[in-house]
């Protein structure tokens, strides 16, 4: 790994840091500020709707600027933006200045959703391919240390310093970002083509994942898991500890903490034994995929907390085996420019699935409880995988995501 890939993991690490630092200042500020839990509640739906309008457009524009070049604006316009709302943190709390909070807030996501695209492409452009695995599981480690830290300490960090100095570390961490990513240098060329289209060049990533068979059958393990994803959010997972470990809001925290944690040394474990997943990132996937199902399944029935403490550790490795391994085949699936637009269509895709599954999980968790909740969302996960295996090992569709192979 070379000068560019660390600093580009400084990038991402400061961004996401500073990310999750801002997120809880706007809420309390506006919760603190009107009462009102309806309108901190919204800076979640913002966020989400404005990254999905994000990764929508991100094709139309990633062939007009170099990668590194397109984060650097992208992080300078955060910038700015997160400057202005500083100011407005100083101001008497009114309708239009809450209009103008929520305006701002839609801008920083959108230009945040950028970031995850771009960096892998980055990433496979700096980073040779029998080093990738490791790459990735680098990044994801650190990642998530540092955001496992910054939701756990964010609160103290708000309550020592208050809101206006926690929001001054977000812009410094954003600075740092800016200044790491001056630092990578990507031999990527910008591929202007002017002849297309907006909805061309919009359209170029959708058609790749119908037409490449093994990322066809991805996507749709993607999109199953998605459905499912919101089993833990918060309010099912606080709902769980309620109801089926008959705890509070103490052991709410040891769950979340406890998968987090498990993340950490989940892709800690992939970096250090990368070498075995050369070669076998298929295999690796669905196995990942289909022990994240089993324990998911096994933990709809646990009665004891300790139990599920545990369960939720071994829950991390699985799931970033699996993330991990699926990275690292989108990145060898095309070329840096197509494979921007590839992961833009895939966010796409999941963050609609995701916003639909909050909706519906919430209401099957009251309409039949946690238990079966988390009981049926493993059966759909292990069939997720077994789905997996026949189409990418069975059929042999995922033969050509092993290797870097641009054609489809």
């Amino acid at each position: 790994m070379n000068r560019s890939f660390f600093a580009l993991l400084v990038s991402q690490t400061t961004t996401n840091l500073g990310f999750a630092i801002y997120t809880m200042v706007v809420v309390l500020h506006l919760y603190e500020m009107t009462g009102s839990t309806t309108l901190a509640a919204t800076v979640t739906l913002v966020s989400v709707v404005s990254r999905i309008i994000s990764t929508i457009f991100l094709p139309a524009i990633s062939d007009k600027f170099k990668p590194s070049k397109l984060l650097m604006y992208s992080q300078m316009s955060q910038l700015i933006l997160l400057c202005v709302l500083f100011g407005l943190f100083l101001q008497v709390i009114n309708t239009i200045n809450v209009m103008i909070i929520f305006f701002l807030l839609g801008f920083i996501s959108f230009f945040n959703g950028f970031f995850s695209p771009v960096k892998s492409s980055i990433v496979k452009s700096i980073v040779p391919k029998s080093h990738r695995v490791k790459a990735n599981s680098l990044i994801s480690s650190v990642d998530q240390t540092f955001l496992f830290a910054g939701w756990t300490f964010g609160g103290v960090l708000l309550a020592f310093l208050g809101k206006q100095n926690t929001l001054f570390i977000t812009i410094c961490l954003t600075i740092i970002s800016i200044l790491s990513l001056s630092l990578v240098k990507a031999n990527m060329s910008s591929k202007v083509q002017l002849q297309e289209g907006i909805i061309t060049r919009i359209a170029i990533g959708w058609k790749y994942i119908f037409k490449h068979k093994g990322l066809r059958i991805i996507i749709i393990m993607d999109l199953m898991e998605a459905w499912v994803g919101s089993i833990w959010i918060g309010a099912v997972t606080l709902t769980y500890v309620q109801d089926a470990l008959g705890k509070g809001e103490t052991w709410w925290g040891y769950i979340n903490g406890g998968y987090y944690l498990g993340t950490i040394l989940g892709g800690f474990l992939v970096y250090r034994f990368s070498k075995m997943l050369k070669g076998r990132l298929t295999s690796f996937m669905l196995f990942g995929s289909a022990a994240f199902g089993i324990l998911t399944f096994v933990y709809g029935f646990v009665s004891e907390p300790f139990i599920a403490l545990f369960l939720v550790l071994l829950m991390g490795p699985s799931y970033q085996m699996r993330d991990l391994a699926q990275e690292t085949m989108f990145q060898n699936s095309a070329d840096e420019g197509t494979l921007m637009k590839i992961l833009s269509a895939r966010s796409t895709l999941v963050q609609l699935i995701f916003i639909a599954s909050i909706i519906g999980i919430g209401a099957l968790t009251d309409l039949i409880g946690v238990r079966l909740v988390y009981i049926l969302s493993g059966c759909l996960l292990i069939f997720s995988s077994l789905f997996g295996l026949i189409n990418l090992q069975h059929y042999k569709k995922g033969i050509s995501l092993e290797n870097e192979n641009v054609n489809y």
